[in-house]
């Protein structure tokens, strides 16, 4: 299943909802994906930059100020 930003949207998943991020090592960077949001992907060359580069994606997707998303629990894969 695809979700769409109106999907989202309707469902006021913003502030209050933890977002689970997985974050997966491969050619010098990290790929993220949110399980919350299957088309939402990211990506950094330092696992210390997940969570940061995963809100800003998060917010973009939702078109929020990052400050307004939720919680963030970062899985490493490997």
């Amino acid at each position: 299943m695809t979700n769409t930003a109106a999907d989202i949207r309707d469902t006021d998943a913003i502030g209050g909802d933890t977002y689970h991020v997985r974050a997966t090592p491969g050619g010098g960077w990290w790929g993220i994906t949110v399980d919350e949001l299957d088309t939402v992907f990211a990506q950094t060359r330092s696992f210390d930059n997940v969570e940061s580069e995963a809100r800003s994606a998060i917010a973009f997707w939702f078109d929020v100020k990052e400050s307004e998303v939720g919680r963030i629990l970062v899985t490493a894969a490997s």
